[in-house]
């Protein structure tokens, strides 16, 4: 797929709600306004132009995922060839007994020493032996206190020590674009919200 297709109004004003102004907002819902009321253009139309938008902006949100995984792996290659060049100079450089050589265009090229980094993993060889030796933490279950605020058998066990917090967040109404396998053969009708 390209990214460069053509691009209807109504795609151009959806994408511009990345401003996530109340300007765009308003205008993009206007247009959907528009599109409704639009007596010349039948209710599958008006669905198939909505929709149309954004199944568009699906297909690009896709091939740009996949870009970006390319574009990570090319990422990857590159930083590995520019570690393993610099390797291959510093040790052809060496080679030769030069530790510094210096140009026109770059200043110079400096070969750094080799160093040693060390990391260390714990192995653990006898847990038992271990936590009998008292190298272990007490840590508060949390999702046991949580079940206990909300059972009417343990909140008087917990209730003067912890409290449960609930927030509530909104969620604006939204669609749902259904896809179909194929064509249909029959017209079907426009539901109307109750």
């Amino acid at each position: 797929m390209h990214l460069i297709t053509h691009t209807s109004k109504f795609e151009q004003e959806l994408v511009g709600l990345h401003s996530d102004s109340t300007s765009s907002k308003d205008w993009f819902y206007d247009s959907v306004i528009t599109i409704l009321e639009n007596q010349n253009i039948s209710h599958y139309k008006k669905s198939d132009t909505i929709a149309e938008a954004f199944v568009s902006l699906d297909s690009k949100l896709d091939y740009i995922k996949e870009q970006q995984k390319l574009l990570a792996n090319l990422k990857k290659q590159m930083e590995l060839a520019q570690s393993n060049g610099k390797e291959q100079v510093a040790k052809a450089l060496s080679s030769f007994g030069i530790s510094k050589i210096e140009g026109l265009a770059y200043s110079s090229i400096t070969v750094s020493e080799a160093t040693q980094k060390t990391n260390s993993k714990l192995l653990i060889l006898n847990e038992k032996a271990l936590l009998h030796a008292g190298f272990f933490s007490v840590i508060l279950d949390t999702k046991a206190i949580e079940q206990a605020l909300l059972s009417a058998d343990q909140r008087h066990e917990v209730e003067q020590f912890s409290d449960l917090e609930i927030t509530t967040t909104d969620k604006p109404a939204s669609i749902r674009i259904n896809k179909r396998k194929s064509l249909p053969s029959e017209p079907t009708q426009i539901q109307k919200a109750a």
